[in-house]
Order: structure tokens, then sequence, then C-alpha cells
């Protein structure tokens, strides 16, 4: 085929989607009216878009049409108004930003890609199904900044982060040294999920001031001035007889008995002994940078409530609670352990199995004077204390 003909083809093709994309059913006639082809020409162009798009054909008498795969579906539509509404989260961070613009182009992708005949439903559902945006920073432009630069050390790989972080505890800033793995989302904020000081810890990504993007040479070298006590203990199984000069006891004349080591040496060995430990720490660094599977990285907050993961053992946690939780706990699973056992009068025993972290003792807290804590006996006491607290209060 000429490249004349070839562009002819293209230009047919790229016009047919547009019909079938807006809902209507296309017909060999329609193809050969309006692009002037014959019959074969028209009816080979619809097959080869069947083909590569599978459009959906049926007939109208004994005219056969094609169009386009489950533009009428309900689910189609619904669907689209869902991801549009979630996809909105995104967007109102990334807003004004080349990311945002990308999530722009998505959208009204998608939209289009519904049928003309459709898009009235969809602008109804999607007033309808709102998901409301709360908790949005204040400093969302340096949040977007901090964001890009996260995103762009997952994305290439082999980076580490130095950034200074505000923590919420007192207000206080601190610098961190930390490999970035996964970036999540929960309740309306940001959490960057990093390796930092030996283990997988949260960081609120509204809650960096600044940071600077290392490679991995560069972050292992940082990372060492941090871990000088363990570089002091390193055992390294590094050839020592090259340090000295004599080793003492030959009983050779001026030889007094003591080692004596050549000083060059010794400080190509120590040298050595700082590669080797570098090599170690390198590897540590590499693979906390790699993720596993979506099941194995999700075991991380199989026993946390909320976002905070502690690494301690799961405690047996038995309430029971009065009415007005006993119907929120029926309605709503808070983890993914919990059981309800249903009482008189209308109360609720539940049963957790989870990690007890501030979150969760918050929520506790929160359902006093409806609820009393059966076990844990630190719970128990926890509680105990807040409520005498709160009756003298």
């Amino acid at each position: 085929m000429s490249a004349r003909n070839t562009f002819a083809a293209t230009r047919r093709s790229h016009e047919i989607l547009g019909w079938l994309r807006s809902g209507q059913r296309v017909t060999i006639t329609d193809v050969s009216d309006r692009f002037g082809v014959q019959y074969p020409q028209a009816r080979e162009d619809l097959k080869l878009l069947e083909e590569v798009y599978e459009l959906d054909t049926g007939r109208e008498g004994r005219i056969k049409y094609w169009e386009w795969p489950g533009i009428s579906s309900k689910e189609a539509v619904v669907g689209t108004a869902a991801a549009l509404e979630l996809g909105g989260v995104a967007l109102d961070i990334f807003r004004e930003t080349p990311y945002g613009e990308f999530i722009d182009a998505l959208a009204h992708d998608q939209r289009n890609s519904l049928a003309q005949t459709q898009q009235e439903g969809l602008r109804r559902v999607g007033q309808a199904l709102r998901l409301r945006r709360n908790w949005l920073p204040v400093e969302r432009k340096r949040l977007v900044e901090m964001l890009e630069t996260v995103l762009d050390a997952i994305h290439q790989g082999g980076k580490g982060l130095s950034f200074e972080y505000e923590r919420s505890s007192d207000g206080d800033s601190k610098r961190y040294l930390a490999v970035p793995r996964r970036l999540i989302w929960y309740q309306g904020r940001l959490w960057m999920q990093a390796y930092q000081d030996k283990k997988r810890k949260l960081f609120d990504v509204a809650g960096i001031l600044d940071v600077e993007e290392l490679f991995f040479d560069r972050f292992v070298d940082r990372l060492i001035d941090e871990r000088r006590d363990e570089l002091a203990a390193f055992e390294y199984e590094g050839d020592r007889s090259k340090l000295y000069i004599s080793e003492g006891g030959s009983g050779e004349v001026g030889d007094d008995g003591e080692s004596i080591i050549d000083p060059v040496a010794e400080k190509a060995y120590a040298k050595e002994r700082e590669e080797a430990f570098k090599a170690v720490l390198r590897e540590e660094v590499e693979r906390e940078a790699a993720l596993g599977s979506p099941e194995e990285e999700d075991a991380y907050f199989e026993n946390a409530f909320g976002i905070y993961a502690y690494s301690g053992p799961a405690d047996q946690v038995e309430l029971e609670v009065g009415t007005s939780w006993a119907t929120y706990l029926r309605r709503y699973r808070v983890h993914a352990s919990q059981e309800n056992e249903d009482l008189e009068d209308g109360r609720l025993k539940v049963r957790f199995e989870l990690a007890i972290c501030p979150e969760f003792t918050s929520f506790v807290l929160g359902m006093l004077p409806e609820v009393k804590v059966l076990k844990p006996a630190s719970l128990q006491a926890t509680m105990e204390e807040a409520a005498r607290s709160w009756l003298e209060g």
C-alpha cells in the first residue's frame, strides 16, 4: 500500500473510531458514503477495527452494524463516575502541575470513552457520588514539591533521601536519612513509608520541610557517618599481616618485643575495612528499596490499627460497648480481626487482635463513658486513669 493510501486508511480509521466512541452504530454503507470507497474496502476497514478494538456487532434487519463495546452499560457509567471522583483526590494535590495536567487529560479521555447518550447520566451520577475532600495541607505547594521528589526517588530507584522533618509530637524538626519505599493515602493524608534507622517507618509527607535526593553511593557515605559505632565494631576478615614492620618477640637484635605497625599499611587496611562495611550497608539499602508482592507489603499493617504499624506482638483486646458504639461497630469493621458478639440491651462485645498503639488507645478513649475494657490489663489501667482524670476534671 502506498504512503498516500496508508494515510487515507489511517484517517478513515480515526474518524470511524470517533463515531463509534460517540455511541453511533456504523454500517458499511456509512463508511462508503462518507469516504467514497468501494464496499469491499469499507467492509475491510470495519473488520480490522473489530479485530483490534473488539467491537460489538449486530443486525438491524439484514444490515450489519458495528458499535463500541459496552458503551451502554450502567456499570460503565457508574464505574467511570467513581473512578473520576476518586481520581479527583490526586488532582487536588497535583493541581497546576504537569501531573495535574496529565490527570485532567486522563479524566477527559475517560469521559469521552462513553457514548454521548451516556454523558448526561455520567454527569448526574458524578454529582450524586461525592467524596468529601478534607485534611488538605495548608502548604500545598511545598507538599507537591516534596511529593515530586519522593516519587522521583521511588520511580527511578537507586536513590535515598536526606530530609528535614517536622515532628507532630512537639513541632521540632530533625534531619533523617531514609530509603523511600511506598506512598500510602490514609484519611486524607499522604504518608511515606521509608527505611530509616534499620526500621520501616511512616512520615507524613506534609511534614517534610525540605528534601535532597542522593544516589545510593552518596547515601551510603552519609549513612556511615550515622553508624560510626557499628563501623568500630564491624568484624572485617582482612589480611592483617601487612600491617606489621615487626610483630615483636622474634629474639633478633633490635627487636624489643613490641609490635611495630606500618602507618601507611594501617591506613590502607582501615580504608579496606570501611569499604567492606560500606558494601554491607549498600546491600542493606538495596534490599529495603526493593518491594515485595502487594500481599507481602500489606503484611506490614497486619496488626496495625489505622496508619501506625508497630513491630511488637499483637494483643488480645476485648471491649464491651454501649448502644451507640454498638451500632457503629455492627456497621463498620475497624480492623480485620474484629469479631462482634451481641449482648443484652443492645450492647456489644468486640474482640480484636492487634498491636495497641496511641491511635487505638485514642479511639477507645473516645468511646468513654460507653466502653468497658475487659482485656488486656495494660489497656484497662490506661482507661481507668483516663476515666479518673475525666471525673475529677
